[in-house]
C-alpha cells in the first residue's frame, strides 16, 4: 500500500510539472514530436497520398523525431472550417484549397486569375520563383500560419449537358463554380455562375439545376459527373492550388533541425504531386472518354477569345488584392 501511495504521489508530481510546462503527457513521456494533419480528400486520391508521403519523407528524415499522423476525409474538420481552426492551433497542420483563404489574405486571388497563366509549366515557374515566396510571406504575416509547400489539384475544366465549343455558347448557361475569381470568370463568358459545394453537384446535374460545372478533372471522375453529364470542356481556368499548412506557432516551437528537415520533406512532396497530378490529369482524361464523354479542347484562337473577356478579372485582384498586386503583375510578365 506505501509503494502504491507513492507511486501515486510521484505521478500526480509529475503531471503537475507536465501541465505547468504546457506539455501534453503524451509527448512528455517521449521525445516524440506529434503532428496532426488534416485533409479532407478521398482516401486514394493523390493529394491524400501526398500527404501521407510527406508524413514518410518527414519521419525518415528526422530519424523518427517527428511523427506526422495523416486524417484525410474531413476527419478532423471539413475544409471551409480549417480557415479558424489552423490559426486558432485546433490542429498542427493541414492540406487546403488555397481559395477558402482569400478572405483573410486577399493577395492570394493570384492564385485563381483565370485563363491568366499560359499553360502549367508557367504556373510552376510563378509559384517557384520570388512571387511564390512573397504570397507565402503574406500569407504568413496576415494568417498566423506558415506554407510548407504548395500541391497541384489539377487543371480546372467544365463538364456540361451540352458542347460549349465557342464563346458564344455559354450564353445564359447557369455554370458552377468555387471561388470568388472563378465566379467571376463564369460570368464574363457569359454564363450565369452559381456557388455551391461539391457535394451538391451530382444531383444538381441530375436535376437539370445547373447546366455545367467547373472542377478538376479528377473530380470528374471521382464524383461521376459522367453519370450525369455528357461535354467536358478544357478551358484550363485555373490549376487550381492547393497547400499544406502548418500552424505559425507551433511551427516556432520545433527545433531548428526539425524544421530544415520538413523543408527537406516539403521540397520532394511538392514534386511528387505534381508528377501525380499531371498523371492523374491524363489518366482520368481517358477514363472519362471511355465513359463516353466528348472531350474538348478549343483551338488557341477561340481560347484567346475567352482569355479577352476574362481580362478584367485583373482589375478585381488589384482592387481587392492590396499595395503588392501591381508588382506581382509586372512580374508575372516577365516568366514565360
Amino acid at each position: 500500500m506505501k509503494r502504491g501511495g507513492r507511486g501515486i504521489v510521484l505521478l500526480g508530481v509529475v503531471s503537475f510539472i507536465v501541465l505547468s510546462l504546457g506539455i501534453p503527457q503524451t509527448e512528455a513521456a517521449s521525445s516524440e514530436i506529434i503532428l496532426r494533419y488534416a485533409g479532407n480528400l478521398p482516401m486514394d486520391h493523390f493529394i491524400t497520398r501526398s500527404q501521407d508521403l510527406y508524413a514518410k519523407l518527414v519521419m525518415e528524415k528526422t530519424k523518427g523525431k517527428v511523427k506526422v499522423e495523416v486524417y484525410p476525409t474531413g476527419q478532423l474538420f471539413i475544409d471551409k472550417d480549417l480557415v479558424k481552426a489552423l490559426p486558432a492551433g485546433a490542429v498542427d497542420m493541414a492540406e487546403v484549397t488555397c481559395a477558402q483563404w482569400t478572405g483573410i489574405v486577399p493577395l492570394w486571388l493570384y492564385l485563381d486569375l483565370a485563363l491568366f497563366f499560359k499553360d502549367r509549366a508557367q504556373w510552376h515557374k510563378v509559384v517557384d520563383s520570388e512571387i511564390g515566396e512573397i504570397l507565402k510571406e503574406e500569407f504568413e504575416k496576415k494568417s498566423g500560419v506558415k506554407v510548407l509547400f504548395w500541391m497541384d489539384f489539377g487543371s480546372s475544366a467544365i463538364a456540361s449537358k451540352m458542347p460549349l465549343r465557342k464563346l458564344e455558347d455559354f450564353k445564359g448557361k447557369r455554370i458552377r463554380g468555387t471561388g470568388e475569381i472563378v465566379l467571376e470568370a463564369i460570368k464574363a463568358l457569359g454564363a450565369a455562375p452559381v456557388f455551391m459545394g461539391g457535394g451538391e453537384v451530382y444531383l444538381a446535374l441530375q436535376r437539370g439545376t445547373i447546366d455545367g460545372a467547373n472542377s478538376g478533372v479528377s473530380s470528374f471522375v471521382e464524383r461521376k459527373y459522367y453519370e450525369v453529364t455528357k461535354y467536358i470542356t478544357l478551358p484550363d481556368m485555373t490549376l487550381g492550388m492547393f497547400a499544406t499548412l502548418i500552424n505559425k506557432k507551433k511551427w516556432d516551437t520545433l527545433p531548428a533541425d526539425v524544421q530544415k528537415a520538413m523543408l527537406e520533406a516539403a521540397v520532394e512532396a511538392k514534386q511528387w504531386t505534381r508528377m501525380e497530378c499531371e498523371k492523374a490529369d491524363r489518366e482520368g482524361l481517358v477514363f472519362l472518354k471511355e465513359k463516353g464523354m466528348d472531350i474538348y479542347d478549343p483551338p488557341e484562337k477561340e481560347k484567346q477569345r475567352w482569355r479577352e473577356v476574362c481580362k478584367p478579372l485583373v482589375d478585381i485582384f488589384v482592387k481587392r488584392g492590396g499595395d503588392k498586386t501591381k508588382m506581382l503583375l509586372d512580374m508575372t510578365e516577365k516568366i514565360q
